[in-house]
């Protein structure tokens, strides 16, 4: 755990001793997914999904279910729904 980040949360014991994953921990996995963790977070977050079968179970269905959505979200959006879309961000922009 770092200073840093203090809801990171990594000790495999932990999750034995609080009967599993926290919510908290399976943010960090998210956020480890995610790429949205410094080096140290990260390489914490990965020692413990190697560490904990629970955690590695967690990051193991997290990636399926994100590859499955990544394959079902192969349609592209229509190109005037682009435009409004790109217009509407620029009149926010000048308001």
């Amino acid at each position: 755990m770092t200073n840093e980040s203090p809801s990171i949360r990594t000790d495999s014991e932990d999750c034995a001793e609080n009967g599993g994953c926290t919510e908290t921990r399976m943010d960090s996995i998210y956020k480890y997914l995610d790429g949205a963790l410094d080096a140290q977070d990260f390489d914490e977050v990965r020692g413990h999904i190697e560490d904990c079968t629970e955690c590695q179970s967690e990051h193991d269905l997290e990636v399926i279910i994100r590859d499955v959505v990544r394959r079902s979200c192969d349609e592209k959006a229509p190109e005037t729904l682009k435009n409004k879309i790109m217009d509407r961000i620029e009149e926010l922009k000048t308001s």
